[in-house]
């Protein structure tokens, strides 16, 4: 048998040694996390150096508390009923709260009570405007914030009775009127103007003004007023406002009236002005009404 060759085989012996060694001691692979997954911080940040503008860098954000301020603040209208057992039927309402209602929430306010018209509910000065009218007079200083309260009258309720003793005690309580005739006024338009008139005379200690327009004066009324007015002292009688348009149908009855009063010795302001018994002829004058009746809690 042949000797082996001493070179070949210490190669052949170096070769296995080295692949064993190698097996035994390389280091097992190591997983290094990106940084933006670890929870802490790296001590070497990455720098980006080649920066790019995303959209959400722009100031394009949501209205923050101090950009609102500079908003001009709007009353609002709420809505509600008032369930009393002195009523045969719930009593719902609409009101209007001024600009800066809720951040004043000491304040007491004027408050002007408004009636709707036959067939209408309390929904019929909210869609003239009464709200947006009273913003804008509010919002330019023309007149002092005040609450206008328009409650429902319906069918089977003792209207009178619930305006009285119901209504502006609610009011009062939980709206934050302020308590006084001279601090409150009220008025209608066509039916609800006869409803003003007569609560309004009836209870002259309760308002200091009384707003008619286009009135529908309530049978038997008419004959009536002089009785309720006969020994009414001169420092109780509320501010009077008449208007009317000059082809509305009510023209003469209105006048009729107006001639009742002169006859009375009541002073009032009457405005006879073109147009009819519609709902344009008293969206067009509201900013004119309501300016008259805030004009007394301005002074």
């Amino acid at each position: 048998m042949p000797k082996p060759n001493l070179s070949f085989t210490l190669c052949i012996g170096f070769a296995i040694l080295s692949i064993t060694m190698a097996a035994c001691t390389a280091p097992q692979p190591t997983t290094i996390a990106p940084e933006t997954s670890s929870p802490i911080a790296s001590p070497e940040p990455t720098i980006d150096l080649n920066p790019t503008l995303t959209p959400t860098a722009a100031p394009k954000a949501a209205p923050s508390a101090t950009a609102s301020t500079f908003q001009p603040q709007q009353g609002q209208i709420v809505t509600g009923q008032i369930n009393d057992p002195s009523l045969s039927r719930p009593l719902p309402y609409r009101i209007y709260l001024p600009p800066g209602y809720n951040e004043a929430p000491y304040q007491r306010y004027p408050t002007l009570y408004m009636f709707h018209g036959l067939t209408y509910t309390d929904s019929q000065w909210d869609k003239l405007g009464a709200d947006e009218a009273a913003n804008k007079l509010i919002e330019t200083g023309k007149t002092g914030p005040f609450i206008i309260v328009m409650p429902w009258e319906r069918t089977g309720l003792d209207y009178e009775q619930a305006v009285i003793n119901v209504l502006i005690p609610y009011v009062e309580k939980h709206y934050r009127g302020r308590p006084g005739s001279k601090w409150r006024a009220l008025g209608g338009i066509s039916r609800g103007a006869g409803w003003a008139l007569r609560i309004g005379l009836k209870h002259p200690d309760c308002f200091s003004a009384i707003g008619l327009h286009s009135p529908a004066i309530i049978s038997p009324d008419l004959f009536l007023i002089p009785f309720w007015v006969k020994d009414l002292p001169q420092e109780l009688h509320p501010r009077l406002w008449i208007d009317i348009g000059d082809r509305d149908t009510l023209r003469p009855s209105t006048l009729e009236l107006v001639q009742l009063l002169d006859d009375l010795g009541w002073s009032y302001a009457f405005h006879l002005q073109p147009g009819n018994h519609i709902a344009s002829y008293w969206s067009s004058h509201l900013e004119e009404y309501l300016n008259w009746y805030s004009s007394a809690w301005d002074e």
